[in-house]
């Protein structure tokens, strides 16, 4: 399910999605985590890696994102945070542009404002239940109304490219420190 809403402090949509996915919590982190191939499964990225590995659960990475002709491509370093309740095996991530964080690229914009939440609720039966949350503004003089057309085509597309990734096998067995399934 896809949802949108007005934020509180923009004229930019926030999205929320939900999904489930048959997969251990340590395949579904595991693909999230590997930064270095977001390229290869999240619509629209140009460029993916990691920037400075802080612990198991905190790094910040970068991505380099394609927009349409005339709009100028958009960059973003991201900070990323995750957890896991030690009872209920929820995951929560975090992730929250840090725009300054590394010197921006004279060929992009740097996006200002970007910040995801997933949590990830382990199910019966080796299900996942996803709820993904959302808000970006990427910058430069592109119109609230033209973005917000748009907002939801990627994250939709990302969730299909991930399902699609996880059925592939390319995470099956792999330990995620700091992971429970």
């Amino acid at each position: 399910m896809v949802y949108t809403k007005k934020s509180d402090n923009s004229k930019l949509k926030e999205v929320k999605i939900t999904a489930r996915f048959q997969s251990s919590m340590n395949e579904l982190v595991a693909a999230l985590e590997d930064v270095d191939t977001h390229k290869d499964w999240v619509p629209y990225t140009i460029d993916s890696y990691m920037v400075d590995k802080l612990n198991e659960d905190k790094f910040y990475y970068y991505v380099s994102s394609d927009f349409p002709f005339p709009a100028k491509d958009r960059d973003v370093v991201i900070l990323y945070e995750r957890e896991q309740n030690p009872d209920t095996k929820v995951v929560i991530t975090t992730s929250e542009a840090a725009p300054d964080y590394i010197d921006a690229f004279k060929e992009f914009i740097r996006v200002p404002v970007f910040s995801s939440t997933y949590i990830l609720t382990p199910k019966t039966n080796g299900f996942i239940d996803i709820d993904y949350q959302v808000k970006v503004s990427p910058g430069g003089s592109i119109p609230a109304w033209i973005i917000n057309l748009g907002i939801t085509k990627g994250p939709i597309k990302t969730m299909e490219s991930l399902a699609t990734l996880l059925d592939s096998g390319k995470y099956r067995n792999v330990d995620v420190a700091g992971i429970v399934n």
